[in-house]
């Protein structure tokens, strides 16, 4: 289909870099256009305005070789003008299934650079379940940019600087930790450090000052070897986070710390915020910059720098670095005053940067997600719990077969884990979520179970006919045409992905992918049921529906990977 699109936007000039916005439309009005192929734009304003004109410029522009007709709608009441092109049928089901893949074309958005910034923890506290909607969104928007030809960076930005880390500090002396013991299990023994230190810090205040005076020694430089333990404690949580990015499908280009950008590394961004008149000093001591008439600290009256600071200088340095397109930070709602000052402030002391580069992807939060023996602290055991569940599920399902193939403890995790992405990615990003072990390990609902499951039911079907060369089967639109409405449905569905993409893209809602693959899913289980391979006694008709479902895979294991999930050929 990406074929049809682009020499459709090259033979129109004001549909410059939209191919992917081109609709095709759903079945009840594609039954109105007699059940032939067909793709919309609906016009943009603009463009609108001059419905006239662009009418008399569609006259004869296009190829017969793509399209066979075009003719444009007008706006009527709500309903926005849009152009029709009606497609040649035969080389829109073979673009769709033919098994050889497209030469490839250059992507109109190659020379966009894209960063997006997500999951960040902070290492003084555990990677919670509070983080994986960060994680995961972000890991998505990448995927999709990258998908779409951006060049795009992943970015991990994590917290290991200020006060509460000479706690964390003072935490492991306290406890006498091993680099053995911290190697091990950095994430839970720094944050058993942490807890510690919080609680003798509460029955004594000289450990409080103690933890003051530890991390004034770190941001100072003055103490090397407290500064070289950093450094393995950092490496350490990177090793073990990897573990659990690893198992939801998640990876970055570039891990970033907070103390990159403590206060002897950010001296000159604060001197240019002072001369250009942003940064203000208070009564106090502090020193403030005014955002939408709000005072916001950025330095402490101790002369110690604040959160905003240490952002605005990693803002900046990034700009000079990455010469970004566009900045995704992917952080909670409850971030919406730091990223306002951060965006404005930032863009009125550089003036390479504008508002329309940043963008703060906000999310609501998960709540009720819980190991079934309480609150859970780590996002790890979570993942675990799952895994268990449909390991239980599995054992005791009376339709489970037994196969000493099958790593059964590999097919659970994953199995575990799509079920958990796929019932937090299928939300609204900025509504918050209720999490229900049950709705998200059912086969039969909208789940990643069910996502899994009809690419197992696909593979299965294709695996019995292995010895079938489909490379060298043609697409045929008449046979599809007098098949059952099945057939076009699902041919449709498949005609719908890039757009999807697209959508998913421009909205920054994975969810848009996820109900597209739910609805891929159910037009792909009712061809299942009406357009039987093994039993059907026409050779061709067996070749063509094979066609059909090897196309109904490819795209459902690409949408799946676009989440992160790791397609099952059984489970």
């Amino acid at each position: 289909m990406i074929r049809i699109r682009q020499a459709i936007c090259e033979q129109l000039p004001q549909l410059k870099n939209a191919c992917y916005a081109l609709e095709v439309p759903v079945r009840r009005q594609q039954l109105q256009n007699a059940g032939r192929p067909t793709v919309e734009w609906v016009l943009p304003s603009a463009v609108a305005q001059q419905e006239g004109k662009l009418l008399n410029s569609l006259k004869n522009r296009f190829e017969e070789a793509y399209v066979e007709n075009v003719q444009l709608v007008p706006s009527a009441g709500r309903s926005a003008a849009k152009i029709v092109f009606q497609l040649q049928p035969q080389v829109f089901v073979e673009q769709l299934l033919q098994t050889k893949g497209n030469a490839s074309h250059p992507s109109p958005f190659a020379a966009e650079h894209i960063v997006v910034e997500y999951s960040s923890p902070n290492i003084a506290k555990p990677f919670h379940v509070g983080h994986l909607r960060s994680t995961i969104i972000g890991n998505v928007l990448a995927n999709l940019h990258q998908h779409l030809g951006y060049r795009t960076t992943r970015l991990n930005y994590l917290g290991d600087w200020g006060t509460q880390f000479g706690l964390l500090a003072l935490g492991v002396q306290l406890l006498n930790v091993s680099d053995k013991e911290m190697q091990l299990s950095p994430i839970e023994t720094l944050y058993k450090s942490y807890v510690a230190a919080n609680k003798a810090a509460e029955q004594n205040p000289e450990i409080a000052q103690q933890a003051r005076d530890l991390f004034s020694a770190l941001e100072e430089g003055t103490d090397k070897t407290m500064a070289h333990q950093w450094q393995q404690y950092r490496k350490y949580t990177v090793d073990d986070l990897s573990k659990v990015y690893s198992r939801l499908g998640v990876h970055f280009d570039i891990y970033e710390w907070e103390s990159q950008y403590s206060q002897q590394h950010i001296q000159e961004v604060l001197e240019k915020l002072r001369i250009s008149g942003l940064l203000q000093p208070e009564h106090d001591g502090r020193e403030i910059v005014v955002v939408d008439g709000r005072r916001i600290p950025v330095i402490k009256s101790d002369g110690s720098t604040l959160y905003l600071a240490r952002d605005i200088a990693a803002l900046l340095e990034r700009l000079s670095r990455f010469h970004f397109s566009r900045l995704l930070y992917v952080v909670d709602n409850g971030q919406a005053d730091h990223f306002n000052a951060l965006f404005k402030t930032s863009a009125a002391l550089d003036d390479r940067l504008s508002l329309e580069q940043l963008q703060h992807v906000k999310f609501g939060r998960i709540h009720g997600m819980s190991t079934r023996q309480g609150k859970a602290i780590f996002l790890k055991d979570v993942l675990d719990e799952a895994r268990d569940i449909m390991r239980e599920k599995r054992n005791f399902s009376p339709t489970t077969r037994e196969n000493y193939n099958l790593d059964d403890e590999h097919v659970c995790d994953i199995l575990g884990v799509s079920a958990v992405l796929v019932n937090v990615l299928k939300q609204r990003r900025q509504r918050d979520h209720e999490f229900s072990w049950q709705q998200a390990l059912q086969v039969n609902g909208d789940t990643g179970i069910k996502l899994q499951y009809t690419h197992c039911r696909l593979h299965s079907l294709l695996h019995n006919f292995s010895e079938v060369d489909l490379d060298d089967i043609k697409p045929d639109w008449k046979h599809f045409a007098t098949e059952p409405a099945d057939a076009l449905d699902l041919l449709y569905a498949l005609a719908r992905f890039d757009q999807s993409i697209w959508q998913s893209k421009e909205q920054l809602e994975a969810c848009v992918l996820v109900n597209y693959l739910f609805g891929l899913c159910n037009a792909t289980s009712r061809a299942l049921k009406r357009l039987p391979v093994k039993q059907e006694p026409s050779l061709q008709k067996q070749l063509q529906r094979l066609l059909l479902f090897y196309a109904a895979k490819r795209t459902l294991r690409q949408g799946m990977e676009l989440l992160g999930l790791r397609p099952l050929d059984q489970m």
